[in-house]
């Protein structure tokens, strides 16, 4: 639904004063000091407002308010300081947040990775080589990498992995995480139904949760359209966002996005190429014969 200017003006100046309310460290959404802003009934605006913002205006105030504790734990903040500024009633709350917005703890996300062991290594696969990285918890991080590819690729893995977590303990041990690597060859042989090995999301927005906890309900050998994934989350227009935390994803194959397609059936962009994503259908679709 496409709004009139002037209402996304309004709206646009309501999500400014929610995240104003975050800054000056209210503890929870002031909807009074809202409506004094919203020329609609409560009802309307907050329709009005999850339409454009995908999102409820409480919802926002509580994203943007773990995206802010964030932000001053990334850059050095200690918790009670992060909880206080961020305006949450206790380190506790906090804590709470961040780990269901980041998957990590508060103290996790102020080292930026610090005091994480992430071991990782490189596979060779059906699909070809896989980057496989994990912590004590799960696997972190499945990269595919394609098949005899050359030195620069792999080092290109590596980087990606290291931008994400610049400070955590980046250990190439192929060994630690063997297991895993054998867990996605047995699937990708038909000795195993699934891959389904144990998961470490380190990072990831809730929506983006939303999203990939909704793909991992696809079966092999099913797809499902960006449309129908976004209905799937109680989120129907949010397609192109549904698309982007699928492009988003740092778990290839334990995370199938390769199984969302476009309404017409046609494959759409994958973060690895779009023919890796024709290959790993095709397979998942001879597994089931």
């Amino acid at each position: 639904m496409t709004l009139p200017r002037t209402d996304e003006r309004v709206l646009d100046t309501l999500a400014e004063d929610i995240r104003e309310q975050v800054k000056d460290s209210y503890e929870r959404l002031d909807m009074e000091r809202l409506m004094v802003l919203s020329v609609w009934s409560r009802r309307q605006m907050e329709r009005k407002f999850r339409d454009r913002y995908l999102t409820s205006p409480a919802r926002y105030f509580r994203d943007y308010q773990t995206e802010i504790a964030g932000e001053l734990l990334a850059n050095g903040d200690d918790v009670l300081s992060a909880s206080t500024k961020s305006g949450f009633a206790s380190p506790g709350r906090l804590h709470d947040a961040v780990v269901v917005r980041y998957g990590m703890t508060p103290g996790e996300v102020r080292r930026r990775g610090e005091g994480v062991a992430i071991n990782f290594g490189f596979f060779e696969t059906q699909i070809g080589i896989v980057l496989v990285g994990a912590t004590a918890r799960g696997v972190s991080w499945i990269a595919l990498c394609g098949t005899d590819a050359e030195e620069s690729v792999l080092a290109s893995r590596i980087e990606e992995l290291r931008k994400n977590y610049p400070n955590a303990d980046l250990c190439e041990e192929p060994e630690v995480v063997q297991h895993f690597a054998d867990q996605l060859v047995a699937y990708l042989e038909a000795r195993t139904p699934q891959f389904l090995p144990p998961l470490d999301i380190l990072q990831g927005t809730t929506f983006q949760r939303e999203v990939w906890s909704a793909l991992q309900t696809v079966k092999p050998g099913e797809t499902i359209t960006y449309s129908e994934l976004a209905q799937k989350i109680g989120k129907p227009k949010a397609v192109r966002a549904v698309a982007q935390a699928c492009g988003s994803n740092n778990l290839a194959i334990a995370i199938p996005c390769h199984r969302c397609v476009r309404t017409d059936g046609s494959l759409a962009g994958y973060r690895w190429g779009v023919e890796w994503k024709s290959r790993l259908l095709e397979i998942e679709a001879a597994l089931q014969n």
